[in-house]
């Protein structure tokens, strides 16, 4: 037999024996999967053993060609260095590429406070393995303004829904455009959803679409027919549930509450929810627990005002019962915050991060008492750690912005180069890490390419007046000291702290994150993300050059919102902790400092007035004040709780926080809540009570008087209703 034939059998043989061997392994990988779906271990093991099966093939057929020679120990040099080279690459690949992944048990056992306030426990996914689903918005196929709020309500109330299921992580946005919602969902999903929606006679017709992250081709479909919205949501939420991947097993069921239990059964009241306006639906539905619960949420993140946010969510503690328990525990939680009961809230949090670490209001409320405690390394931990297991664009502009605190620039850099390929605009979040390392011509380059793209972005603004002043400066010719210190908002309870930690200025809003911001301008900072938002803020000095506030302007896609905030030095501190304290006698002599410190600081002097004038009679004489002022002027409404005066407006173009008013004279009133705002009660000319109220106007002149606040859309003088 020739030399080329024996060695063609070998080849063959080979072969047989390699295919073999694949044969072999692919049955066993199929066993091993379902074992470990089986057994609820780590999906990992399957790819690991993939990639050990196929790293050692190179190997193998050198060995199956040879096996002869190599059976009797005679090895060659070539096999000698491929061995253990394969080995050892094969092991650092599997290092790599697995080193950081979970390959535990694909459950853990938690422990969670229920609503009877009992510790009990239960077996969860982990995080890492739940399967995310991003939502975006459903096209209407036959225009009808009656129900164009659909367009977004759809995907809104099946994530709430879906929020239910903790073996997945839904997630909804309002894009609506397909070539944003593929850069959008590919940089951290395998698919997403979205469909289309029209009523038919009385019926609605919903089209759902599964789609594949990177293409949008349609992976799934299924219309759903009937007359109640809410009958359909519930069924999309099986159909997505079923077709996400994720097999449930016997020890991870999740009640699944229909959806028209625990939200509305009133379409103008889910309608006013889907647009975030949750007065409006608490309104329409009195039994609306979630919108009450969300209005809370929103309140406490905004520093509203805490007495309305007590009356909100006392009202969710009362309806509790009718939401998922996991809505119950967002309850109690965002009851201890809104009462002041902070170590509660904290550890409340932290046990329930436990069963669900993807909650945004859980980890909001961590962040926050991070920012409270400056504590910017736990802030990094943190975000990192919920990052890598649930990576998305919430997540990954939080830890941009945690990175930046604690000066990690290289490694928001390095780690944007991952996701710059599928979504270029990415990119953006690159401009404050690169300015910070000084490379400010490839910040500014980077910019105006984004700004082509993007031009009518309002966001821009704030980039706009920080490369002006770096043309002409550098980063330290700021003195960032000038801003360190406390600011009180004129208009809501927000109190902003800045503070330098590294050589960075941080700042701090309460109920909110930490970042970092820029010089921008003589006396100014800016910074924020564009794909977010942005910031800038304005010192305002005194005559004497003092600094005694700050102007705020916060920059959206379109539009952008002013805010005055007084800065608060320690004579104003030690006052109002003596006040807060009601060592009155005390308060008055600190106020008297605070005031010759800051003689512009016009709410001092109403505090100190109130605190004169309540000195000058008796407390019944005050409650018959407050009796003779109470009841309805037209939208406004003051009343008399526990010996207290409070008022709240609210009419079709404003809804007011409920405040408590502070006599400063026989019939005018100062709001601790908006310090700009005096409510004053006049006789008009009938001699008939009315009132009236009168703002410190800042606003763009920065004129610092009181006056008479009247516009076209805000009346401000209403006679008592008879």
């Amino acid at each position: 037999m020739s030399t080329e034939t024996k060695r063609s059998k070998k080849w063959l043989r080979t072969l047989k024996f390699l295919a073999a061997y694949l044969v072999a392994a692919w049955t066993f990988l199929q066993f091993i999967d379902w074992i470990l779906n089986r057994y609820n271990i780590s999906p990992y093991w399957v790819d690991v053993l993939l990639w050990i099966f196929i790293g050692i093939i190179p190997s193998l057929l050198i060995y199956l060609h040879h096996q002869e020679r190599i059976n009797k120990r005679i090895l060659k040099l070539r096999e000698i260095i491929i061995f253990p080279l394969n080995a050892l690459i094969l092991i650092l690949v599997i290092y790599f590429g697995f080193g950081n992944s979970d390959l535990g048990a694909t459950t853990k056992e938690i422990k969670y406070t229920n609503e009877s306030g009992k510790t009990e426990t239960k077996t969860i996914t982990k995080e890492e393995f739940r399967v995310g689903i991003p939502i975006y918005g459903f096209k209407q196929i036959t225009p009808d303004t009656t129900y164009s709020w659909l367009r977004y309500g759809i995907g809104r109330l099946l994530e709430e829904d879906l929020l239910q299921n903790k073996n997945i992580s839904p997630n909804f946005d309002f894009l609506t455009n397909t070539t944003t919602k593929i850069r959008e969902a590919s940089l951290f999903y395998n698919f997403y959803i979205d469909g289309t929606y029209e009523k038919v006679g009385k019926d609605f017709k919903i089209t759902t679409h599964i789609r594949k992250a990177r293409n949008g081709k349609i992976l799934k479909e299924q219309t759903f027919t009937g007359p109640n919205i809410l009958t359909l949501l519930d069924d999309i939420s099986v159909f997505i549930t079923s077709n996400s991947g994720f097999v449930e097993s016997n020890s991870l069921t999740y009640l699944d509450l229909p959806i028209n239990e625990f939200i509305s059964n009133s379409l103008p009241a889910l309608k006013a929810y889907a647009d975030n306006n949750y007065r409006k639906a608490y309104d329409i539905d009195k039994g609306f627990a979630l919108a009450y619960l969300q209005e809370a949420k929103r309140n406490t993140k905004y520093n509203r005002g805490k007495l309305e946010t007590q009356d909100i969510i006392d009202k969710a503690v009362t309806l509790k019962n009718k939401l998922p328990l996991q809505k119950q525990l967002e309850i109690f939680i965002q009851r201890n915050i809104a009462y002041g009961n902070f170590e509660e809230a904290e550890e409340q949090v932290k046990l329930q991060l436990e069963v669900d670490p993807n909650n945004e209001f859980y980890n909001q409320v961590l962040y926050a008492i991070y920012g409270e405690t400056k504590n910017t390394k736990a802030y990094l931990t943190a975000s990192e750690d919920l990052f890598n297991k649930n990576p998305s664009a919430f997540n990954g502009l939080t830890l941009a912005e945690a990175a930046m605190l604690n000066g990690e620039d290289d490694k928001i850099i390095e780690g944007l180069k991952t996701y710059e390929l599928i979504n270029p605009e990415i990119k953006a979040l690159k401009l404050e890490p690169l300015i910070f390392k000084g490379q400010i011509n490839d910040a500014k380059s980077l910019f105006e390419e984004y700004k082509l793209g993007n031009p009518n972005n309002v966001r821009n603004r704030a980039y706009d007046s920080i490369f002006s002043y770096l043309q002409n400066h550098n980063l330290e010719d700021l003195d960032m000291n000038e801003f360190v210190g406390l600011y009180r908002s004129e208009s809501n309870e927000a109190l902003i702290e800045y503070w330098i930690n590294n050589g960075r200025l941080i700042q701090y809003e309460k109920n909110q994150d930490m970042r970092t911001l820029l010089p921008a301008g003589k006396d100014a900072i800016a910074g924020g993300f564009v794909n977010d938002l942005t910031f800038h803020y304005q010192i305002i000095r005194s005559e004497n050059g003092k600094p005694i506030g700050l102007k705020s302007t916060l920059f959206d896609w379109s539009k952008s919102y002013n805010r005055f905030y007084w800065k608060l030095d320690s004579s104003i501190l030690e006052a109002n902790e003596a006040f807060e304290n009601n060592q009155l006698k005390l308060a008055d002599s600190l106020y008297k400092i605070a005031i010759d410190n800051n003689p512009k600081h016009a709410f001092l002097k109403n505090i100190q007035e109130h605190i004169r004038y309540t000195g000058t009679i008796s407390t019944d004489s005050l409650l018959l004040q407050h009796q003779k002022f109470s009841g309805s002027y037209g939208p406004r409404r003051f009343w008399i709780e526990d010996g207290k005066f409070y008022y709240k407006r609210k009419d079709e173009n404003s809804d007011l926080v409920k405040v408590e008013l502070l006599a400063i004279n026989e019939n005018r009133y100062m709001d601790l809540t908006r310090l700009g705002t005096i409510m004053a009660f006049e006789n008009d000319n009938s001699g008939k009570v009315a009132s009236k109220s009168y703002s410190y106007a800042i606003g763009e002149e920065l004129k610092f008087e009181w006056g008479f606040f009247v516009n076209e859309t805000v009346n401000n003088y209403f006679p008592k209703d008879d």
